[in-house]
């Protein structure tokens, strides 16, 4: 298990819940032949230091709150409701903007897991396309073939689905993520 923890915010609210990933070594990139050409060539990524990732997908709720906060509109959810639901229609700009805010209220350091920090986090430790293999599976991610009641409709609340070993929900499908570094084709 890995530490799981929640920062206070200045009004004695909390920011979203936490979990704290060791350092570690992986094979980054398309290792079963599944991807795309942007996921080549192979790179051995060493990660020199522990960090922490969101256990879930940054909600609405938490999301709204910033935005109130900040004078910021609130984005459109699409009429499929708010709160529990991950938070889309938000820019890059608005999600650094977003990790800014959290690092202010907690006074801890707070920013977008790079790409390599992200698939890290969601291969859990597999070289398999997948943390649970390399074939979809029914009711282990929303997508528009992966058997649950959201496929190809809308987004499933967070944390709807099981968890990869490393406790962290949601990064295979549901909704895009944003990382902090910028695209390239390699």
């Amino acid at each position: 298990n890995f530490e799981a923890f929640q920062d206070s915010l200045s009004d004695g609210s909390y920011g979203p819940a936490m979990i704290t990933l060791p350092a570690g070594q992986f094979r980054m990139g398309d290792l079963n032949q599944q991807g795309d050409d942007n996921e080549k060539p192979i790179q051995t990524i060493k990660l020199a230091a522990p960090f922490s990732l969101s256990r879930f997908e940054v909600t609405f709720a938490e999301y709204d709150r910033f935005a109130q906060a900040t004078g910021r509109p609130l984005p459109d959810d699409n009429g499929w409701g708010r709160e529990q639901q991950p938070v889309i229609n938000v820019s890059w700009q608005d999600a650094r903007d977003y990790a800014a805010w959290l690092a202010q209220e907690t006074r801890q350091p707070y920013r977008l897991p790079t790409e390599a920090e992200w698939e890290y986090a969601a291969r859990a430790g597999t070289e398999s396309a997948y943390w649970w293999g390399n074939e979809l599976s029914p009711e282990r991610a929303v997508c528009d073939e992966c058997g649950t009641e959201w496929d190809g409709k809308r987004p499933a609340a967070v944390g709807s689905l099981a968890p990869n070993p490393w406790g962290i929900y949601d990064l295979n499908g549901n909704v895009d993520e944003w990382v902090q570094d910028c695209y390239a084709e390699t």
